[in-house]
């Protein structure tokens, strides 16, 4: 492959990676839900779908972690990032419907309106890839058993299905971040702010081989983390002895994702944490006010890197991260405020962080950002949320 061509795969897949464009859903290719999906194929068995994400994620091999989430068995495997090696795959079918998945259904929604723009007319892409199909518990995704399968030794646990071990006597839950991770001592202010699950004994994934004898073979052991990255390393090292184990999919930032505030009382995060529905309803009140704290460039959708461009929320105040005050908040003294930015990265922990440094504790942080809302209303059709958008 030539020098050349790899960069330009790289910069299309973080390209899809940060931005995800839903303009094209139900215009130029169709959307359709997990559920509605297998419902076509229970009764069309030769339906044609593809997995277009990379052999590696595919193999449950890929080097991050959390991207080894398995495979819907019977799906066309192609690789997003070949289009041309792929294409002729593709053609076999350009006069049939064709589904496509990838791990978050922004590979999928790029590719939809490739074949479109390839004179392809039955082109429908699912939403959420398979991120969301495994954030589903059993009950949520009922066709989980006839058409998935993985090459995991460990289980992977749901959010919903987690609250529930919480309550299992035959589960232990083990927290496997490192101490400074764990205590919130890390140079990364986002990094200190995942929180702490009392019930959960603490083993960093280093030192588990030193402490085997707190954990309990009777028991599944079900290992949590940040954002999933370790916890497979520990749970394979614990199968390798003997252990049944599970992994929390994505660590605990999936829970402060997919569970609302009022629900996850188990979980202590440093910085409060609410998800878009959870604002729609706040919004309502008069005294809430919501600050995106992003450049004015960003704030406006005139910044030079397009994907960027993602509009704002209805009623937001500008106060970019780098003109903060303690002068400047004393506007909001006694408000309730919302904090947002595009996909809740590094800079608006900082902004937490400063608010808090100024005695400002009566605050929140948008889960996700705009980008999870717009997830919302696209991927899951949770359309009330579109109030929210200027």
């Amino acid at each position: 492959m030539s020098k050349y061509l790899l960069t330009t795969i790289l910069s299309l897949l973080n390209f899809c990676f940060y931005a995800q464009d839903f303009k094209s859903d139900n215009v130029r290719y169709q959307t359709i839900s997990w559920n509605d999906f297998f419902k076509k194929l229970d009764q069309n068995p030769k339906l044609f779908y593809y997995d277009i994400r990379s052999e590696a994620e595919r193999n449950d091999s890929i080097k991050a972690a959390p991207y080894n989430q398995g495979k819907i068995k019977g799906a066309i495997e192609t690789d997003f990032a070949d289009f041309a090696k792929h294409y002729p795959e593709y053609l076999k079918h350009k006069n049939d419907t064709i589904y496509l998945y990838c791990s978050h259904s922004k590979r999928s929604r790029y590719l939809a309106k490739q074949l479109r723009d390839s004179s392809f007319l039955h082109v429908v892409n699912i939403n959420g890839g398979l991120s969301y199909f495994n954030t589903l518990s059993e009950s949520e995704m009922p066709y989980k058993n006839k058409y998935y399968t993985n090459s995991l030794k460990y289980k992977l646990t749901s959010p919903s299905d987690f609250t529930k071990a919480l309550k299992d006597k035959n589960c232990q839950i083990v927290d496997v971040r490192p101490d400074s991770l764990y205590y919130g001592k890390a140079n990364i202010e986002r990094a200190n702010s995942f929180g702490i699950i009392k019930s959960a004994l603490h083993l960093p994934y280093n030192k588990i081989k030193d402490h085997l004898k707190l954990l309990d073979k009777n028991k599944t052991i079900l290992v949590i983390d940040n954002e999933g990255t370790l916890s497979p390393i520990a749970a394979n090292y614990l199968i390798e002895n003997g252990y049944k184990t599970s992994v929390l999919l994505f660590g605990i930032e999936n829970l402060t994702r997919t569970i609302p505030a009022n629900d996850r009382p188990f979980l202590k995060t440093k910085y409060q944490m609410i998800l878009p529905e959870e604002l729609a309803n706040l919004s309502k009140k008069k005294n809430t006010i919501i600050i995106d704290i992003r450049t004015e460039p960003e704030y406006n959708s005139t910044s030079k890197d397009g994907w960027k461009n993602v509009g704002k929320l209805k009623n937001a105040v500008s106060i970019p991260l780098q003109t903060l005050s303690k002068e400047k908040m004393t506007a909001y003294n006694g408000k309730n405020i919302v904090l947002y930015d595009m996909m809740m990265k590094e800079d608006v922990y900082e902004f937490a962080k400063r608010l808090k440094e100024f005695g400002i504790k009566d605050f929140q942080i948008l889960v996700g950002g705009i980008n999870q809302l717009k997830e919302g209303i696209y991927d899951y059709q949770k359309i009330e949320l579109k109030s929210l958008l200027d």
